[in-house]
């Protein structure tokens, strides 16, 4: 599900940022609503073209901002720029709005975060309803289910068709790989299998595979009857590599990401890393490798 741009998760305080100080806050995202009648402009500053008008209590999404003091935002299907100053904002908004899906097999899930059910899985170009802004996440309406969507991975406005699809390079394996490394250096903590939490190695996979609907058994041994054996040779990104030592058999799980390298949660490490195969440590501890989405 890759997408060129990104938007952060900010709290209520970090959005009020935008009235306050420049480029540290340049990416605030959430929802506005206008404390007056403010003009929406063409771009940060006075000096652009006036856009239109919006009343006193207009809601709206707030893409980035400040620059000089102004916020780039979207109200009444415009991208445009207001001053903070006259902006009431919030991480947690009501909004209304329309846009569609900018990914492939982007889950919508049943709250704003990737540990919570997944509700349904979109399609490329599918219209939804945004209903509400949470942090960076958008509450939708889609395919006759409500739930939420990440932003970066909604386009607001009309799908005309015009826009290509994600090349069919983008893999399910890729998508796997894209997901785990957003969780770089969250806690090692045994048992752990959660961001909210830590990760031990088995949680961490276990939680990737399942955040993209596949289900996992929950510990490396067990994982490793998981999907279909894949010789070294022959690995991809995101099939599952195990490792075991002198003591114990298939202690250790980690998600191939390409080039030899692997990314897991490690407790030498103390927090989800990459390393690499050819490592002599990994080489001796190898055992092997097991193709789960596919």
């Amino acid at each position: 599900m890759t997408k060129g741009k990104i938007l952060r998760t900010v709290t209520a305080a970090a959005l009020s940022c935008c009235m306050l100080i420049g480029a540290a806050a340049a990416d605030c995202i959430g929802g506005a609503a206008t404390t007056t009648a403010v003009n929406l402009r063409s771009g940060a500053g006075t000096d652009n073209s006036i856009l239109f008008t919006a009343a006193e209590g207009t809601a709206m999404i707030v893409e980035s901002g400040p620059t000089d003091g102004w916020c780039r935002v979207y109200v009444n299907g415009t991208w445009g720029y207001m001053s903070a100053d006259y902006l009431s904002t919030a991480e947690t908004m009501d909004v209304s709005a329309s846009g569609w899906v900018d990914g492939t097999e982007v889950r919508m899930r049943a709250g704003a975060g990737t540990d919570t059910e997944i509700l349904r899985v979109t399609t490329y170009g599918e219209q939804v309803e945004i209903t509400g802004v949470a942090g960076n996440w958008y509450r939708v309406n889609a395919g006759g289910v409500s739930g939420y969507i990440r932003s970066d991975y909604v386009e607001l406005g009309s799908y005309s068709g015009e826009t290509s699809a994600p090349p069919a390079s983008s893999s399910i394996g890729e998508q796997i790989v894209a997901f785990a490394k957003q969780y770089m250096g969250t806690p090692y903590v045994w048992g752990g299998a959660s961001p909210s939490v830590g990760f031990d190695c088995s949680g961490f996979v276990s939680y990737v595979f399942k955040s993209l609907g596949y289900q996992t058994n929950r510990v490396a041994r067990d994982i490793y009857r998981n999907g279909v054996e894949v010789d070294k040779s022959e690995l991809q990104p995101g099939d599952a590599v195990f490792f075991a030592s002198s003591s114990e058999s298939i202690g250790h799980v980690g998600i191939y990401i390409g080039d030899g390298e692997f990314i897991h949660s490690s407790s030498g490490a103390g927090y989800v890393t990459i390393n690499g195969l050819d490592e002599s440590y990994y080489t001796r501890m190898y055992v092997g490798a097991r193709r789960i989405a596919y």
